[in-house]
């Protein structure tokens, strides 16, 4: 089962590098990256995702990069429904 998360961030140096680091530490596959630049310092990270197994949330991996200092939103885009999904 696939998953996407969207994630808008101030693109500090190694923003990119904690929010990749984050999803695989909490039991995600990276299958996918996609990144684009707003010019004003900001950027849009897409992300495809595969869980390791049947008991990672993708709901609780979007609350945790919700907190990284440089991020601004996540949108979380799974095939079924998420718990705690932030938006």
């Amino acid at each position: 089962m696939s998953h996407r998360l969207e994630i808008d961030f101030a693109m500090n140096e190694g923003a990119v590098l904690r929010m990749i680091g984050l999803v695989e530490r909490r039991g995600f596959e990276v299958r996918g990256i996609r990144m684009t630049e707003a010019g004003d310092g900001r950027g849009a990270l897409a992300l495809d995702l595969r869980p390791r197994d049947a008991g990672r949330n993708l709901g609780i991996v979007a609350g945790h990069l919700q907190r990284l200092y440089d991020v601004e939103a996540v949108c979380c885009f799974s095939p079924e429904p998420t718990q705690g999904t932030v938006q």
